[in-house]
């Protein structure tokens, strides 16, 4: 017997999954804050240095992970709750998986989504992430050794940086350039009585309306970004750091919501 899409997304073994890989990572973290704990007092650490490590550290991973629950809550409405869980639960940054979706989706050219079209979505937010623990399987203690010889002889920076800055300046401008494209063009598919106008063809008629809401989003988590950046140099907030993305978020998707209760589109 085939199964629809909702029954997948929403299956029980799928939350089986995102279960056993939560517990893997928390059974993991807990293997390494014990060995941390057991070095910590070879080394005759005050207790209290220990305890205040330990509680900064949960605070610091718990509290920015507030970006990464909106990710998931955003992404479930589409494709459940377990994908997203197992995907930002591991390895990866909230807006890669965002993008990859959103890529994903956009290939997709039929009216709803099907079980075809979750898989492919699915293959594309895991396939993508793959090479990063490859590359730290194979490669990862040679990298770590040159890391530590030019940490030892103060120098850094050379081509490498150069090139990491400029894929974060492209990835930036990339997110920009899609907002931004927004104003020219904005594809609306139009519904009569809940279904799909279909043209000749069999295909959903669509409008091009432009809109400014992604723009103003933009530059309004953006805007956001830049005072929290100047708090934390200004007033020293270190602390703030750990959290500058999550509000940002959040600042941008209640910009956007309001827009829309405003009824700007």
């Amino acid at each position: 017997m085939l199964l629809n899409v909702s029954e997948i997304k929403e299956s029980w073994w799928l939350y089986v999954m995102g279960l056993g890989v939560a517990l893997f990572i928390i059974s993991g973290s807990l293997y390494f804050v014990i060995s941390a704990v057991k070095k910590s007092k070879e080394l005759h650490m005050p207790k209290e240095v220990i305890k205040r490590t330990i509680i900064s550290s949960i605070s610091f991973s718990i509290l920015p992970s507030i970006g990464i629950f909106i990710g998931v809550i955003t992404m479930a409405g589409l494709l459940g709750i377990p994908l997203p869980w197992i995907r930002l639960s591991v390895i990866g940054a909230l807006h890669y998986e965002l993008m990859a979706a959103s890529i994903a989706a956009e290939g997709i050219t039929l009216m709803t989504l099907t079980t075809q079209n979750f898989v492919t979505i699915a293959f594309v937010m895991t396939i993508s992430i793959l090479w990063g623990p490859i590359f730290t399987l194979l490669f990862f203690k040679k990298y770590q050794q040159k890391v530590i010889n030019k940490a030892a002889t103060g120098t850094s920076g050379g081509f490498g940086k150069i090139l990491f800055d400029a894929f974060f300046i492209g990835l930036i401008l990339a997110f920009f350039g899609d907002a931004f494209s927004k104003i020219f063009q904005f594809n609306i598919r139009l519904v009569v009585d809940g279904a799909y106008v279909l043209d000749e063809l069999g295909k959903p008629i669509v409008d091009n309306i432009p809109t400014f809401v992604p723009v103003i989003v933009f530059f309004s988590a953006l805007f956001a970004s830049l005072v929290f950046d100047l708090l934390i140099k200004k007033f020293q907030l270190k602390w703030l750091e750990n959290f500058q993305l999550a509000f940002s978020m959040i600042i941008g998707m209640a910009v956007a919501v309001f827009l829309g209760m405003g009824g700007i589109v």
